[in-house]
């Protein structure tokens, strides 16, 4: 047997023609290495939108109308809130008086009274809506709880406005 027709061995012709079984060019190989790090960066991007809508705030949403506001309101019931200072604690508390009756928001069982007061109402008017007037100073909180007292008692829509000085 001669030199030149030596059987190449197998690992050899394994090594001589890898780059046959190679997808590509080296431009091919270089995206193909970045393929996991594009997933990834796609993934997190994902993600971080999702997320926004997912975290859930508890709140009130206002749909504010495009229109310029209007001057008045269509209800005929109305409500009013102020803040008085406490005759023993020396404390404010808030007051809402709703047909010529007076309820303090910081009693429990007045304020079952003033929800029996506004069921009353829806059931016996045809008006589903309710306007509450409140001075600057009553609490945020006050407000928000008066009106999940009157959506639970049947009103339709609450419109909340400043007490005009």
């Amino acid at each position: 047997m001669m030199i030149s027709e030596r059987r190449e061995s197998w690992s050899r012709l394994i090594r001589k023609h890898r780059n046959v079984y190679r997808f590509g060019g080296v431009w091919a190989q270089a995206l193909l290495a970045a393929v996991p790090w594009v997933n990834a960066v796609i993934l997190v991007v994902l993600l971080m939108a999702v997320h926004g809508q997912l975290a859930v705030v508890p709140g009130i949403a206002f749909d504010l109308p495009r229109a310029p506001l209007r001057e008045g309101t269509r209800s005929s019931l109305t409500a009013l809130m102020i803040v008085v200072s406490g005759d023993t604690s020396g404390g404010e508390e808030t007051l809402i008086f709703f047909d010529d009756d007076r309820y303090v928001s910081q009693d429990e069982e007045q304020m079952a009274m003033l929800s029996e007061r506004l069921k009353n109402r829806v059931t016996l008017g045809r008006s589903r809506e309710l306007l509450l007037l409140a001075d600057k100073r009553v609490p945020h909180g006050d407000v928000v709880r008066f009106v999940n007292i009157a959506r639970e008692a049947g009103m339709k829509q609450v419109n909340v406005a400043e007490k005009p000085e």
